[in-house]
């Protein structure tokens, strides 16, 4: 059976790191992907957001169907973020697996300093201040 695991932390927690732990001979995709350059440097553009999102679902389903473990690491701060994979999980049958970092036991100062995209502190702050401690029963239909 195909795992599919969504890692979700603020930026700095280490998703990327747990990722590439679990991920074994799987895949591991996040909307992160879309900004990184051929050169390896990162450009983040935010009016990029929505289709840095839809090309990680669209990894994520297609890679279903193809490895055994399939491992999105973004922020998830919402549930309506989640919910696309959820759905994608359940399609296909997989299991899923949802780990919660939150803030990893840092600060935002530190969070800010840790992060490997140059997130700015007033962001993390942000994303603390809307974050679902419980996804689960949280709005699934977003803003």
């Amino acid at each position: 059976m195909t795992t599919l695991y969504l890692i979700r932390g603020l930026p700095g927690t280490g998703k990327t790191t747990l990722a590439e732990r679990l991920k074994g001979d799987g895949v591991m995709v996040a909307a992160d992907d879309w900004f990184e350059c051929a050169d390896g440097t990162y450009q983040f553009d935010p009016t990029q957001l929505q289709q840095a999102h839809q090309e990680c679902q669209r990894r994520a389903q297609i890679n279903l169907g193809r490895a055994d473990t399939v491992v999105v690491h973004n922020t998830f701060s919402q549930r309506w973020e989640m919910q696309p994979y959820i759905d994608i999980a359940i399609l296909h049958g997989a299991r899923l697996v949802v780990l919660d970092l939150f803030d990893g036991g840092c600060t935002d100062e530190q969070l800010t300093e840790r992060n490997s995209h140059g997130v700015p502190l007033h962001a993390i702050q942000r994303m603390r201040e809307r974050w679902e401690h419980d996804w689960k029963i949280a709005n699934q239909a977003g803003p």
